[in-house]
C-alpha cells in the first residue's frame, strides 16, 4: 500500500514530493528481513518486480527521483541510469557501502552518533579508499531540495562516493549498532505515525505500481520526488478478501 504526498511539510524534505509504502497490517512488511534496523522479522525476502519496474520509471517530467533500499544491488532488476529513479543501497557498514560503490552501485550507510567526534573532518571520511560524504543537512541544515545545487547527492546515479548519515533521535544508539534491533529512524515520531496509519488502511484494487506511476505523472514539472520516506520495494502477499 502506498501513501503519496505532493508537497512534504517535513523540515528535511520540504518542497519535495514523497511517498510511504507499507504492507497491510505491517508497516515494516515491504522491508527485507535482512535489514538489521527492524524491531522484528518480516519474512520478506524478494523484490516486488512489478513495483520495482514502476518505481524506476516514476520520475516527474523534467524532474528527478531517488530512494533508499535495504535490498542489495545484486537483487535489483536493473542498474541506475540517467532519467530513472536512483536506487541507493542502504549498506550495513561503511566498508559494505564502499564495496558496492566500487561495483558501480550508489550506496549510503549510517554511522554511530559519536562517529565524528575528534575526527579531522566532520564532513568527509573514507572506507577502503572510497570517499564518504556526510549528508550536508547534518552540517549546514540545507534540505534535500537545496542539496547539491538542485541535484541532491543521493539523486546522482553514477557517483564515485558514498553518502553517510549519522544516527540520531530516540533510537540513535540502536541505529548505530547493527547487533541491536529496532534502530529504524522511521520507527518513531511523526514518520511512524504516518507509516502505521498507512498500514492500517484497507487494501485497494489499485496496485502500488499503478499508484506510484499515476502519482509521478501528475506532479508538476521539475519536481524532486523521494520515494519511501518509510518502506521498501519488497514483495508482500495481497490480503485475502
Amino acid at each position: 500500500m502506498l501513501n503519496a504526498v505532493e508537497n512534504s511539510q517535513a523540515k528535511k524534505t520540504a518542497r519535495l514530493a514523497v511517498t510511504y509504502r507499507a504492507a497491510v497490517r505491517d508497516m515494516y512488511g515491504t522491508c527485507p528481513d535482512s535489514c538489521p534496523l527492524k524491531p522484528a522479522a518480516t519474512r520478506t525476502h524478494d523484490i516486488d518486480r512489478d513495483y520495482e519496474l514502476a518505481v524506476r520509471r516514476a520520475v516527474p517530467r523534467k524532474g528527478i527521483a531517488f530512494l533508499y533500499t535495504h535490498f542489495a544491488p545484486e537483487q535489483w532488476g536493473e542498474a541506475n541510469t540517467l532519467g530513472r529513479t536512483v536506487f541507493n543501497f542502504s549498506a550495513d557498514t561503511l566498508a559494505d557501502a564502499a564495496r558496492h560503490i566500487k561495483d558501480g552501485a550508489a550506496s549510503v550507510a549510517v554511522v554511530p552518533s559519536d562517529y565524528w567526534d575528534g575526527r579531522t573532518s566532520a564532513k568527509v571520511t573514507e572506507a577502503d579508499g572510497v570517499k564518504m560524504v556526510r549528508c550536508p543537512h547534518e552540517t549546514t541544515g540545507v534540505d534535500c531540495a537545496g542539496c547539491g545545487t538542485g541535484t541532491p547527492l543521493c539523486a546522482r546515479p553514477n557517483r564515485s562516493y558514498g553518502v553517510v548519515f549519522t544516527a540520531h533521535g530516540a533510537s540513535k544508539r540502536k541505529a548505530g549498532d547493527n547487533e541491536t534491533k529496532g534502530g529504524c529512524y522511521a520507527g518513531g515520531g511523526n514518520v511512524a505515525l504516518h507509516w502505521r496509519h498507512l498500514s492500517e488502511r484497507d487494501e485497494t484494487t489499485e496496485s502500488d505500481g499503478e499508484q506510484v506511476a499515476r502519482f509521478a505523472a501528475g506532479l508538476s514539472p521539475r519536481t524532486i520526488l523521494r520515494h519511501h520516506i518509510a518502506g521498501d520495494i519488497g514483495a508482500v502477499p495481497r490480503a485475502v478478501k
